[in-house]
């Protein structure tokens, strides 16, 4: 996966911290043409892959009923894998729009919509 440095020839807005309303605008902007996937992570957080659970009964008689739960990792699709490497994207861009004191601030973030 490239780094997604620049888009259209279009460089990550630096961040200003006496004008984050501008810097929040212009970056919400390049998030956007860099790939519009990215605003759903912002929004929901990371792509987390999911696999269904049939009902099932224990031994005991127990009824579990069916719903969902995280996919081990070696369950994980291509298409998983790609989803999940948005993430890392949109991370790459927040850290590359930071000064170096920022970037120290939330390098300890797990997820772009943390940072």
């Amino acid at each position: 996966m490239s780094a997604p440095k620049a888009t259209a020839g279009i460089k990550v807005p630096p961040f200003t911290r006496n004008d984050f309303g501008l810097w929040k605008m212009k970056m919400l902007l390049f998030i956007k043409a860099s790939n519009p996937l990215y605003i759903g992570i912002l929004e929901n957080g990371p792509y987390l892959p999911m696999k269904s659970i049939e009902e099932t009964t224990t031994p005991e008689g127990n009824r579990i009923p069916a719903g969902t739960q995280p996919k081990d990792i070696s369950e994980y699709t291509d298409s998983d894998k790609e989803l999940i490497r948005l993430d890392t994207g949109l991370m790459l861009i927040l850290t590359d729009s930071a000064d170096k004191e920022m970037s120290y601030q939330i390098m300890s973030c797990t997820s772009g919509k943390h940072m």
